[in-house]
Parts: C-alpha cells; structure tokens; sequence
C-alpha cells in the first residue's frame, strides 16, 4: 500500500469542504467509498456526501467548495488493498482512471472544470482504493478493502482537523 505525504489543508469553514464517497452499497468492494463516509458521520468535520452514481451530480456535490476529497473503489490493476491519492492534475492527465459506472470520475470533474472553471474546488483529491472483488452482492467488505478503508479515513481525519 502506497502511503502519500500528509498536506495540510488550512483550515477553512466546515461549509468550504466536502468529502464525497462513491459506490454500491450492496456490492462488496465497491462499497469502500460510502464506508468511508460511514465512519466519517461519527464526528464529521466538514459536509459529507453519499453517491451511488458516477454522473453530473458529483460535479454538483463539489461545485462552490475551496476543498473537496472524493472516495471510490477502483479496478486499476494494483494489489487489493491499495490506496491511490489523485490531485487535479492527475485527473487531467490521465487516461486510465476508470471505475465500475458508466461515466468516470475524471470525465465528470474534467466537465465541471471546463463548464465551471471558478466555481470547481481549487484544491480537489481524489482517494481510490484498488477493489479485489465487486461481483458478489454483499455488504462484506474484503479484508484488504476494510484496511484501506480505516487508513483513509483516518487519513481524512487528518487532513480535515489540521
């Protein structure tokens, strides 16, 4: 598991922020996103959203904040487990980022920085953790995927109360 540098976030009015997690909540791996934001509803420091979708609703969801984190599962060819941290130059370079939706992430936040250049987060992230099964209709998530889950939120954590 690839472990990214700690960057501070300043800190900013809980308004400014959001974290989004992405997936199906019903099929296994691909769960890891919205069970990030489960454990983050305990003690939220900042917005917190929920999607089942990859569509323009995430644009919305981000549209007016300084800061926004965005969760998902990914299919990436890495070991399960593992967490990927994206800037916002990555999304723009890079063709590989896919998921299990119909539309990727990097397609829909590359729409919203087109269409709404000063409207879009001038610091976004994007956490990705590498699935190992999304075939099984389950709320059990994999060992490996439930690791990575507690690293990134506790990750999150991090960044939000810095």
């Amino acid at each position: 598991m690839r472990s990214p540098t700690l960057a501070v976030w300043p800190k900013m009015n809980q308004d400014d922020r959001v974290v989004l997690g992405i997936g199906n909540p019903f099929l296994q791996d691909d769960r890891a996103g919205l069970a990030v934001i489960e454990a983050l509803e305990t003690d939220p420091l900042c917005r917190l959203e929920a999607l089942h979708t990859v569509g323009f609703e995430l644009m919305d969801k981000v549209r007016g904040c300084a800061q926004a984190i965005v969760v998902d599962a990914c299919m990436l060819g890495g070991a399960p487990g593992e967490i990927r941290e994206l800037r916002l130059d990555d999304i723009f370079q890079s063709h590989q980022l896919s998921g299990s939706h119909a539309i990727t992430i990097a397609s829909t936040l590359k729409t919203g920085y087109i269409c709404f250049p000063d409207e879009m987060p001038a610091d976004l992230r994007i956490i990705l953790i590498e699935v190992k099964n999304v075939k099984e209709f389950t709320t059990e998530m994999s060992p490996e995927v439930v690791a990575a889950v507690v690293a990134v939120t506790a990750r999150i954590r991090a960044l939000l109360a810095a």
